[in-house]
């Protein structure tokens, strides 16, 4: 299409290209001044490229006939106000015009649709209101409803879900979801939200000053590097682990952790083994000043990930794999960096038993060992009482036992002011 679309000297886009599928779910995304707004007012027609052309179903957009754009692209503005004093029902209804003759009333299959686009936005209660006395979020699903009713075969959004609740937002989402399946539209939404992007669509248009980055399944456009070029800043793209959608996690500055800037502890800390119940954990000992060494953990572990998100030193397993003589030989080394080495409260089985016998190992008398049992460590022993044997022998040679984080950074503070080292 080699598109661009300026105002006056100014080119909001410049050479742009790219091709859909009818049917697609498209997310425009991008910083602010990007040129997904204008992207969208094009394709709708309230901007006449200065260049290129816009193909629907292969025929140039701006030929088309302004009745037959306007039944079959649906539009919901960034800009939702209502200035007459029409009743709900009445903007909805106006969804319906496209499809009727001049002076033409509605038929019954019409307020049919006008009351199932209410009904799935949630409106319906609303019907007899004044559209001028909504709140913002009301306002905004009433243009989503009059959109619905249009029945359009591409409904363009801009940013649909600024104004709405967090349940609306994923309700409205879900609801575009079920059009594009069931009624094949074609959905091409300038969105922000990058997580509720990569949970709803399934393609992607990353722009940048005017100018297409990326383009194409959100694995090939949610890459730390697009982040880093569109946006300026660090991010962590994964699945998340319950829909297995891409889910990012902005870095704080170039990565490091809350107590950046502050002045370094004394005292290194070792946390052996990860898991979600080490997470807290490491986010108390972060908070207090402290930049705990991890592992040995494979990437999928939560600790894994936190320690990736915070810049921590960490031992890396392979998937699937035990500990190993060679990464026990390397946890070995890290341990003896530390002075103290902390045992969260994690379960333990055979594949993860050699970390605690890599402290049992390790202790002496100059390294404090502190044993975190928030729960028992009975509870967690899933290889036949090994665990607890090692506890107690743990124990036995020095090793101190603490049922609070709170018990145990206390502790740790205390040992800092003695003298910063505990050897």
């Amino acid at each position: 299409m080699d598109l661009t679309v300026a105002y006056g000297a100014y080119a909001a886009l410049e050479g742009v290209t790219f091709a859909l599928e009818k049917g697609s779910r498209v997310a425009l995304i991008g910083p602010n001044g990007a040129g997904k707004s204008s992207l969208l007012r094009t394709i709708s027609r309230l901007l006449k490229p200065k260049q290129g052309v816009l193909y629907l179903d292969g025929r140039d957009l701006q030929k088309v006939p302004l009745g037959e754009i306007s039944r079959s692209i649906a539009v919901v503005p960034q800009d939702t106000a209502i200035d007459f004093d029409f009743s709900v029902e009445e903007v909805v209804a106006m969804g319906r015009y496209p499809h009727l003759q001049r002076f033409q009333q509605e038929g019954r299959k019409d307020r049919e649709i006008i009351a199932a686009a209410m009904q799935l936005t949630g409106i319906a209660h609303l019907a007899s209101r004044s559209a001028v006395n909504l709140s913002g979020g009301e306002r905004q699903r009433v243009v989503i409803a009059r959109a619905l009713a249009q029945e359009p075969e591409v409904l363009l959004l801009d940013e649909p879900t600024a104004n709405l609740d967090l349940n609306y937002q994923v309700e409205f989402l879900e609801l575009a979801h079920t059009l594009n399946r069931e009624k094949n539209v074609t959905i091409i939404a300038a969105i922000h939200d990058l997580n509720l992007a990569a949970q709803f669509f399934d393609t992607f248009i990353l722009l940048n000053e005017g100018k297409i980055l990326a383009l194409g399944r959100p694995e090939e456009v949610l890459t730390p590097q697009n982040i880093r070029t569109a946006y300026g800043m660090e991010a962590v793209v994964q699945r998340n682990p319950l829909h297995g959608k891409l889910q990012l996690t902005v870095m704080k500055g170039n990565g490091s952790s809350t107590g950046e800037g502050r002045a370094p502890a004394g005292i290194t800390v070792h946390v052996i083994g990860g898991g979600e119940e080490a997470v807290p954990l490491l986010d108390a000992l972060l908070q207090a000043g402290f930049r705990p060494s991890i592992g040995p953990l494979t990437q999928e572990d939560s600790g894994h990930r936190f320690a990736g998100y915070h810049n921590l030193k960490v031992i890396t397993l392979p998937p699937f794999s035990p500990v190993t003589d060679v990464y026990h030989t390397r946890h070995l080394e890290l341990i003896r960096e530390a002075d103290v080495v902390l045992v969260p409260p994690v379960p333990f089985g055979p594949g993860n038993l050699r970390n605690l016998e890599a402290v049992e190992e390790t202790l002496c008398p100059d390294r404090l060992v502190a044993l975190l049992e928030e729960t028992p460590v009975a509870a967690r022993d899933y290889c036949e009482g090994k665990a607890q044997l090692l506890y107690a022998r743990l124990q036995e040679k020095g090793a101190k036992v603490f049922t609070e984080i709170k018990e145990l950074l206390a502790f740790l503070g205390r040992l800092q002011e003695r003298g910063g080292k505990a050897k």
